[in-house]
């Protein structure tokens, strides 16, 4: 653990130039270095994950048009966001539990498998959203062939009913529709 604090101290010494000056700018330039450091193995990961989920909004406000279902854009925005903090939460404790428990660098079967998981999420509900938009289009038939794809990558069987919804409850219904 010291030899890390040094190391941060050293890289923020090296950045700022600063071997007796201010030690807080040189503290955190090093603890950012080292967070985009260790973020950067990841980055297409949270990147698709980024789009999908600004997709999947996108989609969803279009779908609440439709039927004419108030939008609030700050209330839309903030859940977005709030959601993507999440997403990316899993993301880098995934890859924080390879890193350093596994003593991995890479992006294995952790890190990857929770971006799948999470954007094939995001993508089914994309495509009911669509599948709302646009009755008559080829969403169903996307919606199994991705359900297919997704039991074989994930090796989890994916509980959707017939319509393509993954809520059991009435509650879970009208919360979902309040989403969009």
């Amino acid at each position: 653990m010291s030899h890390l604090l040094q190391t941060i101290q050293n890289i923020g010494s090296a950045i700022t130039n600063m071997t007796h000056g201010n030690m807080f700018g040189a503290f955190l330039v090093g603890a950012l270095s080292t967070a985009i450091g260790f973020l950067a193995p990841i980055k297409s990961l949270l990147l698709i994950c980024f789009a999908t989920t600004v997709v999947d909004m996108i989609f969803g406000i279009r779908a609440a048009r439709r039927f004419k279902k108030k939008i609030e854009s700050g209330k839309n925005w903030k859940g977005t966001l709030r959601k993507i903090m999440d997403e990316f939460t899993i993301i880098a404790l995934a890859h924080g539990i390879e890193w350093a428990i596994l003593d991995e660098t890479g992006v294995f079967l952790l890190t990857g498998g929770a971006t799948a998981i999470i954007t094939l999420t995001e993508l089914w509900s994309i495509i009911e959203n669509l599948n709302t938009i646009d009755p008559n289009g080829p969403w169903k038939l996307l919606g199994k062939f991705l359900k297919k794809k997704g039991e074989d990558y994930t090796g989890i069987e994916l509980d959707f009913d017939n319509d393509g919804n993954t809520s059991d409850t009435k509650a879970d219904k009208e919360s979902q529709e309040d989403r969009c």
